[in-house]
């Protein structure tokens, strides 16, 4: 791979040295003793931070919450802060947690302090404080709700989507403000001839989302069609779109991500077109305009003799010109061996990757799924549990843009694990949260290591130099005879600039211009015809 990988290393290895344990160990987050600590979840914190949410309880469960500093410090009272110990219903459902632009988390969960099941939100400042105080209550009107989902949008309003037991049922919705508590109201609500659920929230650049979402007819054993509305940012529905003619299970949650241009991309498992016994996974896209890539989607293989899973994973939006990655178990019709395949598509909807994809974890009895993708540079970084029960352990694998396949062992020891989630890169650095069955049931978690030793190699760009005057600027000693990509990505990996250079003069200047809103570590990349290299840039 090229440099743009390099400074993963060189982080990743300093990170390893300070709080953070390793993979043979990992760092526990939840607290001492054996107290069972179940369904965690993490969103990103400032400076690099990463908050840890999970339930815990012996006879009840109350929500509680940890900030770990970029080196795997906590900076909460040990084993996290109580968020909540209202009483809970003695099952626990789905919820949701972010982050918000401001560096202040936000979940959306479901308890019975009134009487009754009903969705409540909390918002925790990066010092543990309450910012909603006791939690605001988003009861529905006749109805129950439950499995929250969160949207951010771009001025820090929020926007949280449930699934209401209305017969039929539906997605019932608030926009919370960025500021302040807001007035009680009820809620909005999207319905239809069949039942309405699982939503998900996707925000818009123009301060707009869509809630994407599935209608099924019956119970939820039957298949379901996916849609998608449009809201403007006063919450007024502009527009509702089918995703695709394909459906999903009643088991199946989508997970759409925005596509940059005030769209959606999303993946999801459906029947195999040419066998319907077997399943496949599909990536749509969805534009603002409601119109997408074709009826179906396009599968991410075309052969029928092996079952394909997504497991819930979101793609990873590299950028415009790199397109998507997307890893998936690969299953042999038996399902007593699979691998892990990864697809890139563009973003016309192309597989670039061949009629089955490329194979980055080999096929074994262990049976690999990956639960998490996220961008990485100029590539993806996808991690997996393999493994039966009190013998799984976790991995993840970097795959680079060139096709350069790094593994990395996150997770060593074998376990029960459960819940586990991949946490963006921020700070040059990926965080692993997830359930596991030592010390009684736990919550650990543990940060992307790369091995130095991948031999990592530059492009001969040394007369090629990051220059500082009126502001940022790449400086050219000699002149480019070809075109040449200049790109900046955030610390998450996310592409937020990119344009093609016309061959240029010795001694030509191209100003470093960014979104006023990235700030930050700044990855500042120059590919031309003599490799690639990168610059570490850090803007207040």
């Amino acid at each position: 791979m090229r440099s743009t990988l390099l400074a993963l290393l060189c982080f990743a290895c300093t990170a390893a040295t300070a709080q953070w344990t390793t993979p043979t160990v990992n760092t526990r987050v939840s607290g001492a003793g054996s107290v069972e600590a179940a369904t965690p979840m993490s969103a990103p914190g400032p400076d690099g931070s990463t908050y840890i949410t999970w339930f815990e309880g012996a006879s009840g469960y109350r929500l509680m919450m940890q900030r770990l500093d970029a080196d795997g410090v906590a900076l909460w009272d040990a084993g996290g802060i109580v968020v909540s110990d209202e009483p809970q219903n003695s099952a626990l459902f789905r919820f949701d947690f972010t982050s918000d632009n401001a560096g202040n988390a936000i979940v959306a969960f479901q308890d019975e302090r009134s009487g009754s099941l009903d969705v409540v939100a909390y918002r925790v400042a990066p010092d543990g404080s309450m910012l909603w105080g006791d939690g605001i209550e988003l009861p529905t009107p006749g109805s129950s709700g439950l499995a929250p989902v969160i949207g951010v949008l771009n001025d820090d309003r929020v926007v949280i989507a449930w699934t209401t037991d209305r017969s039929p049922s539906t997605v019932a919705y608030r926009i919370l403000p960025a500021t302040g508590l807001p007035a009680q109201e009820d809620p909005e609500e999207i319905s239809s001839v069949g039942n309405c659920g699982r939503p998900k929230v996707v925000p818009n650049s123009d301060g707009g989302f869509w809630i994407q979402y599935a209608e099924q007819q019956g119970s939820f054993l039957n298949p379901a069609t996916m849609y998608a509305t449009r809201f403007a940012s006063d919450g007024t529905p502009l527009l509702n779109s089918q995703v695709s003619t394909r459906t999903i299970s009643g088991f199946y949650f989508p997970a759409p991500i925005s596509d940059g241009h005030d769209g959606l991309y999303i993946a999801f498992n459906s029947g195999n077109a040419a066998n319907a016994s077997l399943t496949d996974v599909y990536l749509q896209r969805l534009r603002d305009d409601g119109s997408t890539w074709s009826e179906t989607g396009t599968a991410v293989e075309t052969g029928a003799t092996t079952n394909r899973y997504a497991n819930n994973t979101a793609p990873a939006l590299i950028g415009d010109d790199e397109g998507l990655m997307i890893a998936y178990s690969r299953k042999n019709t038996s399902q007593s061996e699979g691998a892990i395949h990864v697809q890139r598509f563009d973003t016309a909807g192309t597989a670039l990757l061949g009629a089955n994809g490329a194979s980055v974890v080999a096929s074994s009895t262990a049976l690999p799924e990956p639960f998490g993708t996220v961008p990485a540079i100029d590539g993806a970084c996808f991690a997996y549990s393999s493994g039966g029960f009190n013998g799984e352990t976790i991995g993840a694998v970097i795959v680079a843009g060139a096709g350069d396949v790094y593994p990395i062992s996150v997770a060593s020891t074998p376990s029960s694990i459960d819940d586990a989630v991949l946490l963006p890169f921020q700070g040059d650095q990926a965080v692993v949260v997830w359930q596991d069955s030592r010390f009684g049931g736990s919550v650990l978690a543990q940060p992307i290591v790369v091995p130095t030793t991948a031999g990592i190699t530059e492009g001969d760009l040394s007369d090629i130099r990051l220059v500082y005057g009126d502001g940022p600027a790449l400086f050219f000693a000699t002149p480019t005879t070809t075109p040449t990509t200049f790109m900046i990505h955030a610390a998450d990996g996310k592409c937020i600039s990119e344009k093609n250079l016309p061959p240029l003069p010795a001694g030509a200047v191209v100003p470093i211009v960014r979104d006023d809103k990235a700030t930050g570590v700044l990855l500042v990349s120059l590919n031309g015809e003599r490799g690639r290299t990168t610059w570490r840039m850090v803007m207040p």
